[in-house]
């Protein structure tokens, strides 16, 4: 037997919280689980049609920094993941 062979471990098939799935990439490689991977073609934006600004309340802005401390992930991923989450339960109903 190969000592020298590295032992990948299982995918979890959910992760909990974002920052529960950026603990688990920051210690494994992508490529040694490119076998989930689903190709996908996208055209991204160079210069986005729109952008926007939302007003929120001091309580608000406080929950919302919260979110992203316990979530580990910058503001503007948590906000465009809640909004692509939103937009495809939209689609979908």
């Amino acid at each position: 037997m190969d000592e020298n062979k590295n032992v990948v471990d299982p995918l979890p098939e959910t992760f909990d919280t974002f920052e529960e799935m950026a603990d688990f990439w920051e210690t494994h490689d992508t490529t040694d689980y490119a076998e989930y991977f689903t190709p996908v073609e996208m055209t991204i934006a160079e210069h986005p049609r729109s952008e926007y600004v939302i007003s929120l309340s001091d309580a608000q802005d406080d929950l919302l920094q919260r979110a992203t401390e316990r979530e580990g992930v910058p503001l503007t991923a948590l906000l465009n993941g809640w909004v692509q989450e939103k937009l495809q339960e939209y689609a979908a109903g």
